[in-house]
């Protein structure tokens, strides 16, 4: 049964377990930048960069077919329906670099848990780097 929701508000995450085979209880959008500073002859700070932003998204939710499990390998490219729900970016919305063409989430950490008293879990941590293009990766053996 769907849920009846009052108001403007986001409630819930989109069904994403065709893309990673949970279903999600927990997704995240952390945005970020590294920093680089100029001192003066005193050690001081007197200019800053920020440069290099992406975003890092995480979720983890139940495995939705214990026969399929979580099956996602680690460097490959991950498309969220949650990362453009409600026609909003989370990978490049705060973000002050223009994507570009077939930038994307890439698979880096993929965690499984069973326990003796509860359903299998897993989690993804994938990263969102604006200037990489994700579509024609090289493997190298």
């Amino acid at each position: 049964m769907g849920a009846t929701v009052y108001g403007a508000s986001r409630y819930g995450l989109v069904d994403d377990s065709l893309a990673t085979g949970l279903l999600l209880g927990t997704f995240s959008s952390n945005s970020s930048v590294e920093e680089a500073f100029a001192k003066n002859h005193i050690g001081c700070d007197v200019s800053m960069a920020l440069y290099n932003d992406g975003a890092e998204v995480e979720c983890g939710g139940v495995v939705a077919v214990k026969a399929t499990g979580l099956a996602l390998n680690l460097a490959s490219v991950l498309t969220l329906l949650n990362v453009s729900a409600d026609s909003l970016n989370t990978n490049s919305a705060n973000l002050f670099t223009t994507p570009v063409a077939n930038a994307a989430l890439v698979v880096r950490t993929v965690g499984l848990e069973r326990t003796n008293t509860g359903f299998e879990e897993g989690s993804i941590g994938s990263i969102y780097k604006p200037l990489i293009a994700t579509n024609s990766p090289t493997a190298l053996t």
